[in-house]
């Protein structure tokens, strides 16, 4: 390897944080990205999307493919390496795991949803204009959809190695990425108007003109965390790090023996494929924050570092999923992109908010938060929940770390094995499979959206 190959990867880096504070500039500048509170990650991987696509920047967007993988595995790691903050507030635990399991079904139920609303839109996308685009293309909305973009790439890749086609993940890229500008569009008017209405539970919710520009004044600042070594021994944030790091070493190691023992295995054999990678990473993270916390040195992992570490992922996360997509596949399949996306996210919006309007406690901020949740990511939800509950004085945001944990056995079915087996059933099967169990998740949002009392008012 010739010595100018090793700047690759770090000039990746540079591309991706240049995207970012330009981002940022234009976040604090431009009103309309303020008034629908655009992160700066999505305006600078957008940018960053044009510019590598027109020649501009000396990269090819596939480049930016495996970077985008790397960092949504990063994050959902991190994730699972954070304690809980000492200062979290204090809930009733009934009303924690009601709205917790409330919030996973509701994201569950979007899964099967979502890949039978984009399966059939496909087919009749076909039907009418006489093509024969595969309906994979429709069934991969619902991983780009509800589960982020890291995730549509990851499934994209398990189904072209089965046989499916190879744009499947610039594919499942393209309808998270349009899934996190929905999510902003949609979300943060659904979100005013709760305020505006008085429907949210804290009143002190209010739009500061921090929080549109995106930066703080010159004399605020809030801690990134405490520090949990010596300087003279060890930076802080390098031993937070070097856990993450054991963690993701750990878990390769891992799924190299499974990969030798598993093989062959009728479903439990795709789930030792190289991308279900963050599915192991996230178990062997948690496992080892579960160790950490037993032998008495749970006080040395910073929650709010671990809060940070993880949202420069996120952020990473997006930059480079936009820089990932690929103009020519967009436009090779602009026809049942647009139908999929119109189709899929306006049903996912009438189905949040046709059950969030039924809650009879905390409706408006468990809604707008897994509006977030089912069109983007966890992130999303968590700032569109902070709208409406600034400083997260109500349990939602506790009930959205309960959520992480609790969609792996509520979605465990279709997740990790009828999804990465997909491209081998028959269309019937897949129907039938998510159709059933959205239903069952269906009858669960309603009965756990119930409770005696007066029921909050909706609009």
């Amino acid at each position: 390897m010739a010595y100018v190959d090793t700047f690759v990867g770090f000039n990746i880096m540079a591309i991706v944080g240049l995207m970012l504070v330009i981002g940022v500039i234009i976040r604090a500048k431009v009103k309309i990205f303020q008034d629908f509170l655009i992160p700066a990650a999505i305006i600078g991987g957008a940018i960053g999307f044009i510019l590598i696509n027109i020649g501009v920047l000396p990269f090819e967007s596939k480049q930016f493919v495996n970077f985008s993988l790397h960092a949504f595995i990063i994050s959902f790691m991190s994730l699972c390496l954070t304690n809980k903050p000492d200062d979290a507030p204090e809930v009733s635990k009934k009303e924690y795991l009601r709205g917790g399991l409330w919030m996973s079904f509701i994201w569950s139920g979007s899964v099967g949803l979502q890949a039978i609303i984009g399966g059939l839109l496909l087919i009749g996308y076909n039907m009418v204009t006489g093509s024969s685009f595969s309906e994979m293309f429709g069934y991969i909305a619902t991983h780009g959809f509800t589960q982020g973009p890291g995730q549509g790439l990851t499934m994209g890749k398990i189904w072209a190695g089965l046989g499916a086609s190879g744009d499947l993940p610039i594919v499942g890229l393209i309808y998270a990425n349009i899934g996190f500008i929905f999510a902003f569009i949609i979300g943060v008017p659904v979100a005013r108007y709760y305020i505006k209405r008085g429907l949210n539970a804290n009143k002190k919710a209010s739009i500061e003109k921090e929080y549109l520009v995106g930066i703080l004044e010159n004399k605020k600042s809030s801690s990134l965390g405490y520090e949990k070594t010596h300087p003279a021994n060890i930076d802080t944030m390098a031993f937070q790090l070097s856990i993450l790091f054991i963690c993701y070493g750990l878990t390769f190691l891992y799924m190299k023996y499974i990969l030798v023992h598993l093989k062959g295995v009728p479903f439990l054999g795709v789930m030792s494929a190289w991308g279900l990678f963050f599915f192991h990473g996230l178990v062997v993270a948690t496992i080892v924050r579960l160790i950490i916390n037993k032998i008495g040195l749970g006080h040395m992992l910073s929650s709010r570092l671990q809060k940070h570490i993880t949202g420069a992922a996120v952020d990473i996360l997006l930059v480079a999923s936009f820089m990932s997509v690929s103009f020519q596949v967009l436009t090779k399949y602009l026809g049942p992109i647009a139908v999929v996306s119109v189709g899929v996210l306006v049903t996912t919006f009438l189905y949040i908010w046709y059950f969030g309007r039924k809650l009879t406690e905390l409706g408006p901020e468990r809604l707008v938060a897994q509006l977030g949740c089912c069109t983007g990511a966890t992130a999303n939800g968590l700032l569109l929940l902070r709208i409406l509950d600034p400083d997260y004085t109500t349990s939602v945001s506790m009930e959205l770390a309960f959520f992480n944990v609790a969609i792996l056995f509520t979605a465990g079915v279709p997740l990790f094995l009828v999804a990465p087996n997909v491209p081998n059933m028959s269309m019937l099967g897949i129907m039938g499979v998510y159709g059933l169990y959205s239903l069952v998740c269906f009858g669960v949002i309603w009965y756990l959206g119930q409770r005696k009392g007066d029921a909050v008012e909706q609009a």
